[in-house]
């Protein structure tokens, strides 16, 4: 079997023969036989085309072999483009769901010339024009019953199939019309959708700078390799992953990470793709390239958004086909009562399927780029039905409901050492780990300009603490728990200084060098703006239990809870199992539960949860286990987007409900004769239409402002990183 990673693969593929048929000043169109390939997977081709500087649309069309790229029209841009599709990333050639023909105005325009004809041309140019167009109505509706049995489609070929038998040749091509239209309009809002949510965070890599055999030559992103050595100057974004092998400089990472401050990197550092060098000039020693880059998970999280299907959609689509063979026996009983086909036919051209399957599909594309917009990126349909039944709502402390943004308040040095002393073992220990509270202490000492010289064997404790050995001992910084069998940790004179930073609100961080505790640092973090007037915007919206979870000292936790209403729960000095241990017992209590968090110890609970929701600097594993990213900081988004998944579950009831009480209605004045196969199938797809329309409309308006206020939620950070 052919793994996703096999170069051999690509050596066999057609990736030469794709020629330029046509070109205007901003748009290209290509041709070849890459574009049919059996195992092309167009929705990844399309996403990394649209990564290309310039590049600001892309379509394929794999039934044409077809590729239409428009751009800003640079020069240079249709050799970009070329390059890119000779230097494919082996994740293009992933088989995903197949795409559904592409239907054009023109295959509308020609239904609806073919459906005006029939009631004016001869006879026998109406029959032929009724078969063009029902042929292939029947063709697939046949197929679909020799594969997956009697559902929707073979119903549509059943009802065209009467029609032709009695010769009702307008009605023939007013059902096909119908049936195309109402693919043509689904296909349009799923686009729509898709290209919003690939503009929302679509970063814009530019060209880079490689040195090869001694010179520095400009080439694409994708023509970076694993190994090359990329330089990197003020302004210019950092298109791989690697370390720092000369140079140094002051490096933005919020566009990956959410970090607001800069930091600064030099020989040896790590450094991740997206980050944007603000200043000096760096060479780094690529070790990731295209889809293994950070800047490629946002287009992995997209189209697994964009690919998964919600539980109403899937319901949808199953009472459909379930229906389908009912309206058939109906239609079989009226003829055998009567013996009139035409009756038959009529009752055929009318069934359930539309109006449950169309309106749920357009209202959760809809509703998925309504809560793009507002902030929120659902990971799919899925999500967003989760979203819509929650009823318990947990939040981890640091870095959720407070800020990222810890400040040092306090740094008290015990035994003789000095604050510099012990400041400097605190950032060496911290140096390479990824935590808000390390990344304070290490911003802390580079403030004071501290030297911070290696350590070795580095051992991380999630949620606890870090141990390495420095300068021949074993030491330690992390919290009460991890530090407690080391000797002196309890005496009185430690923890009366700990018990007074924590009744400031402060966290204590115990510092120990050997089994002797050298000192304390004392950090504090402030509650999110909004966090409160989120958790009342929860409540209002039907939430019925606010619990929150952090790894801190009861006492911090009691502080956190004194200034927050609304909080039935605070558990503290949770371990990462502790925490999902939590999101198990309120899900055993019946609550849906989501869990909102963004760090590596919230990961075990955002898998609990019925939901995962991850702030936009979470770290990669937690990002990997949530369903859904806030694309702000802001909490209030949330509730904007809850607003949009409760919106989209009322209006699937609406047109299931309405949309019933119609068709019901329909089919018994069709069974009775009242109807012709004509007007029966326009009525219907005229309800049809009218829910899809009203489907898609409400679904995409905005939802108010938060919090009942009238307050339009933050535009999300474009930027932020996903998974």
């Amino acid at each position: 079997m052919t793994t996703p990673h096999d170069v051999s693969l690509l050596r066999r593929l057609p990736v030469r023969d794709v020629r330029v048929v046509h070109e205007l000043p901003r748009r290209i169109r290509l041709k070849g036989g890459l574009l049919r390939h059996p195992r092309l997977n167009v929705d990844h081709l399309e996403a990394h085309l649209a990564s290309l500087p310039g590049v600001d649309r892309v379509r394929a069309n794999p039934y044409a072999g077809s590729l239409v790229v428009r751009h800003d029209g640079l020069p240079g841009r249709t050799g970009d483009i070329l390059a890119a599709l000779g230097a494919l990333p082996p994740v293009v050639f992933v088989k995903g769901p197949a795409r559904p023909r592409e239907i054009s105005r023109m295959d509308i325009g020609l239904h609806l010339l073919a459906a005006a004809a029939s009631f004016a041309v001869p006879p026998v140019v109406r029959a032929i024009l009724a078969v063009l167009v029902g042929l292939p109505v029947i063709v697939e509706g046949v197929r679909n019953l020799l594969s997956r049995g009697f559902t929707a489609k073979s119903l549509d070929a059943a009802s065209v199939g009467l029609c032709l038998a009695v010769r009702n040749y307008p009605s023939v091509c007013a059902i096909a019309l119908m049936r195309i239209f109402g693919d043509y309009l689904k296909q349009t809002n799923d686009k729509r959708s898709n290209e919003l949510l690939h503009s929302l965070l679509r970063l814009k890599q530019k060209a880079v700078w490689v040195e090869r055999d001694g010179v520095e030559i400009e080439v694409l992103p994708g023509q970076a390799a694993v190994g090359d050595v990329v330089v990197c100057g003020p302004g210019e974004l950092v298109a791989v992953d690697g370390e720092v092998l000369s140079g140094a400089a002051l490096v933005d990472k919020s566009m990956i990470t959410g970090e607001s401050i800069p930091v600064s990197l030099e020989k040896g550092d790590e450094v991740i793709s997206g980050s944007v060098v603000e200043s000096g000039r760096i060479r780094i020693r690529a070790k990731k390239v295209g889809v293994g880059t950070a800047m490629a998970k946002v287009r992995r999280f997209l189209e697994n958004a964009l690919q998964d299907r919600s539980l109403p959609e899937i319901r949808g689509d199953a009472m459909a086909d379930r229906l389908a063979p009912a309206t058939l026996a109906l239609g079989a009983a009226a003829y055998a009562l009567t013996r009139d086909l035409s009756r038959t036919a009529s009752v055929a051209s009318i069934d359930y399927v539309c109006s449950v399957k169309f309106p749920a599909r357009l209202s959760v594309r809809s509703s998925m780029y309504a809560a793009a917009k507002s902030g929120v990126l659902l990971k799919g349909g899925r999500a967003l039905d989760a979203l819509a039944r929650v009823d318990a709502v947990v939040f981890d402390k640091t870095g959720t409901l407070t800020t990222r943004d810890l400040r040092i308040t306090d740094v008290i040095a015990l035994r003789g050492w000095t604050r510099e002393a012990l400041l400097t073992l605190a950032a060496r220990l911290e140096q390479h780990y990824d935590h808000p509270v390390a990344r304070t202490i290490l911003a802390e000492a580079l403030r004071c300009d501290l030297p911070l010289a290696p350590v070795g064997e580095v051992d991380f404790h999630v949620s606890h603490g870090v141990c390495a050995m420095v300068d021949g001992q074993e030491c330690r910084i992390g919290n009460r728990r991890f530090l407690s069998e080391l000797t002196g940790t309890e005496t009185d004179h430690v923890e009366g200084l700990a018990d007074m930073l924590r009744r400031q609100g402060k966290m204590a961080l115990y510092v120990a060098q050997g089994d002797v505790v050298q000192g304390l640092i004392g950090l504090r973090d402030e509650v999110r703006p909004h966090a409160q007037e989120a958790l009342r915007g929860l409540r209002e919206l039907g939430v019925k239990k606010v619990v929150v979870l952090t790894g801190d000292h009861r006492r911090t936790a009691e502080r956190l809870g004194a200034q927050l209403e609304g909080v039935d729960a605070i558990h503290w000095e949770l371990t990462p199992e502790g925490k999902a241990c939590v999101v198990n017992e309120l899900k055993s209590q019946g609550y849906c539960v989501a869990v909102v968090g963004d760090g590596v110890n919230d990961a075990p609970a955002l898998v609990s949860a019925d939901l995962g929701v991850c702030m936009p600097h979470g770290g990669d594993l937690a990002q990997a286990s949530a369903q859904a990213v806030i694309l702000s900081d802001d909490l209030r988004s949330l509730c904007t987007a809850r607003r949009i998944a409760m919106r989209q579950a009322e209006i699937l009831r609406l047109c299931l409900h309405e949309g019933a009480a119609v068709n019901t209605g329909l089919l018994g004045l069709a069974a009775f004769g009242v109807l012709s196969p004509l007007a029966a199938a326009v009525l219907h797809n005229m309800n049809t239409f009218c829910l899809m329309g009203y489907a898609m409309a409400k679904a995409g308006a905005p939802c108010g402002g938060d919090i009942g206020r009238g307050e339009r939620p933050p535009e999300p950070d474009q930027t932020a990183s996903v998974e």
